[in-house]
């Protein structure tokens, strides 16, 4: 009876793995989201109390970041799938559009390091932090929330 138990439970793990294949591989809206992720982790702990010394590194941040705002621009985002086709189009146009509105504040952000104005990028951190708390809220999954 126990081998019986051990195996039905791990055939149903077998098929519960099989049919939710986002628990393990990332789409890849979804890596470059973690890319960006992870590099405005590092600009928000470092606008605290930003060094003038390390602006090379906070730009290179904002460079990551840029570029895999504009790599994920051109990906359609999971839930896009789940919208009926009339509205699909401005689905994504307004998805497109919100990760525009990112870039031009991460463009900003560059900017504003770039010219030691770092109250103005503690500032721009914040607006960031708005845009992609919006964007996440309309345009992302909720099987994709951590």
């Amino acid at each position: 009876m126990k081998l019986n138990y051990q195996f039905l439970s791990s055939c149903a793990l077998l098929l519960f793995c099989a049919l939710c294949p986002e628990l393990h591989a990332d789409s890849p809206l979804e890596k470059k989201m973690n890319q960006m992720r992870k590099s405005f982790r590092e600009l928000k702990k470092a606008m605290v109390a930003p060094v003038e010394a390390d602006k090379q590194k906070y730009l290179a941040w904002v460079a990551d970041l840029k570029s895999a705002t504009e790599a994920s621009k051109a990906l359609d985002p999971e839930k896009a799938s789940h919208i009926p086709a009339d509205q699909k189009g401005s689905f994504l146009e307004g998805y497109r559009n919100k990760m525009d509105e990112l870039a031009d504040e991460v463009d900003s952000l560059g900017k504003a390091i770039e010219a030691g104005k770092w109250d103005e990028a503690k500032a721009l951190v914040g607006q960031i932090n708005q845009v992609q708390r919006e964007g996440h809220q309309k345009y992302r999954s909720e099987s994709n929330e951590h």
